[in-house]
């Protein structure tokens, strides 16, 4: 949550651009005047995701308007576990 309602679209942009580009992530989501409600997508397990959310975060603490954030519950939006995805793609592979 942000301490001003004015300035939310170039909040947006630096937002975007230097915290979740800059890490190789991508977000989805919206916000208003003084609240972003989104979710990051941080990447593979290789690609060392918490220190990509340290980075994100540590932007954040650094915006003097921004008042407060909140993480999540980290979650696969695969829905499942990759094994789950292996045995789908076989499957596909002999039809």
């Amino acid at each position: 949550m942000r301490n001003r309602k004015d300035g939310f679209d170039a909040f947006l942009e630096a937002f975007i651009k230097e915290a979740i580009e800059s890490n190789g992530c991508y977000c989805g989501g919206g916000g208003n005047e003084d609240k972003l409600d989104v979710v990051v997508e941080l990447g593979r397990r290789l690609d060392d995701p918490a220190a990509r959310l340290k980075r994100i975060t540590a932007w954040l603490d650094a915006q003097p308007d921004v008042k407060n954030w909140k993480v999540g519950e980290e979650f696969d939006v695969w829905h499942g576990d990759f094994q789950d995805i292996d045995d789908e793609i076989e499957q596909q592979d002999s039809v």
